[in-house]
């Protein structure tokens, strides 16, 4: 299995740890449905995620993440946030935004994203942050730039 899999199998378990509350244990039914997967396919991946000491896993009993499934679903989930904000930030339709995201956070590099992070907080602490946007979106839709006396 692939380093995306894996991920892609820890951040779906941080996630329903999430909604589900701390301690609770995810059964593989739900993994599967969250992946929308066959549940045959998800018990030889837990083992794999066990013996990676990402997950505590008990069959039929279902998962919790351990301390270092916890940090990398939580490295995950910022990442996924990061880069859909920013996303949706541009004008991306919310559900393109998600699954952009989702396929882009196995991929890109730390730095970038703490690059892009602080670009974004950056941006939208500016003063003029809402007129900018304002202005690159006139500009996508028409190729035009306003002029600030326009706006």
């Amino acid at each position: 299995m692939s380093e995306e899999t894996i991920q892609r199998y820890v951040e779906t378990i941080f996630e329903l740890e999430k909604k589900s509350g701390a301690q609770k244990r995810i059964h593989n039914k739900q993994i599967a449905e969250a992946l929308e997967i066959k549940e045959a396919s998800v018990t030889e991946m837990l083992q794999r995620l066990e013996g990676e000491n990402l997950i505590d896993y008990q069959p039929y009993r279902g998962v919790l993440l351990t301390d270092k499934g916890l940090e990398l679903g939580k490295k995950l989930h910022r990442r996924h946030r990061i880069l859909a904000g920013f996303f949706k930030s541009l004008g991306v339709d919310s559900q393109t935004a998600e699954t952009d995201a989702c396929r882009i956070e196995h991929v890109v590099n730390d730095e970038t994203i703490n690059k892009l992070s602080s670009f974004v907080d950056f941006i939208e602490n500016t003063t003029d942050f809402h007129q900018t946007l304002q202005h690159f979106r006139h500009y996508d839709s028409t190729g035009e730039f306003l002029c600030d006396a326009d706006s």
